[in-house]
């Protein structure tokens, strides 16, 4: 095995003695070393990275879900509207956009929009509709629970997914209507590959069908939620407490670009903690 320790080359005429480099073991060792030290460094930037967007993203959902509970406040306890389908038309929502449409998805300045985006006057800061995770062409990551005062512009027709075996679950007009607020979500992140107008559709009905009728077989995605920290989403409550919920089935969400009504599993332990959280039963 080669000695670490240099070696000394006889001394000049000056006397002071010469050293000679380092030998390409010692070399080796040294870069070695410092790609070990560097892989280390570089993943603990990456969590705390991570954990800053983490933390971003949950003071967002709070100051919207503020601004959702003042707006009820102002309107005597009426919730904003939560359009659930736009028809691929303009319209007024709680928050505007349909994000497919060439002109909407990038329009920053549609967010906060007064006489579009209900919720504008309450969140003017057009940042706070987008976890800093989501790294897609979108201006806007977030959708609002379609229990929550849920309409559809086109007269006569019903909001999706909500009749059927879904008209066994409660609709949410206004703020007295949530029974358990701390177990009904309100807004939360939803993946890029599947947000649209801001309504995030569960389907409690289990059908897979919009219309909520047909022959029930849990579990049944009808939107895709987001999962952008670790696997898991942000989500605030109407008690105004948000949290950070981890997906645990590996087959829970699905390849990207796989999305709408789409079968997971009959065990889907994922699903069912979305749905208990979407409407409390009549």
């Amino acid at each position: 095995m080669p000695s670490l320790r240099p070696r000394v080359l006889a001394e000049p005429e000056f006397g002071a003695p010469i050293h000679q480099a380092f030998t390409l073991v010692e070399l080796l060792v040294v870069i070695a070393i410092i790609g070990v030290l560097a892989a280390l460094t570089a993943g603990a930037v990456s969590r705390s990275k991570g954990t800053a967007q983490r933390t971003a993203c949950l003071s967002n959902h709070r100051q919207l879900f503020l601004g959702w509970q003042m707006y009820a406040d102002d309107h005597q306890g009426q919730l904003v509207i939560n359009v659930d389908d736009g028809d691929n038309r303009p319209f007024t929502n709680w928050v505007a956009g349909f994000l497919s449409k060439p002109g909407d998805g990038q329009n920053a300045e549609l967010l906060v929009d007064r006489n579009r985006s209900l919720l504008a006057r309450y969140v003017p800061n057009a940042k706070v509709y987008k976890c800093p995770s989501d790294k897609s062409k979108f201006v806007r990551s977030v959708s609002m629970n379609n229990r929550m005062n849920p309409i559809r512009p086109t007269a006569g027709t019903f909001p999706l997914v909500l009749g059927g075996y879904g008209t066994n679950f409660m609709i949410y007009r206004r703020t007295g209507d949530l029974g358990n607020p701390a177990k009904l979500f309100v807004i939360l992140d939803e993946r890029s590959d599947s947000i649209n107008e801001g309504n995030f559709a569960t389907d409690l009905s289990n059908t897979g069908t919009f219309d909520g009728h047909g022959t029930p077989s849990p579990f049944w995605w009808m939107d895709t939620p987001g999962s952008y920290h670790h696997n898991g989403v942000v989500l605030s409550f109407g008690d105004g407490h948000v949290e950070h919920h981890k997906w645990v089935e590996s087959t829970t969400l699905g390849p990207i670009g796989i999305t709408g009504p789409r079968h997971t599993s009959a065990t889907d332990q994922d699903v069912a903690w979305l749905q208990e959280r979407a409407a409390e039963r009549r």
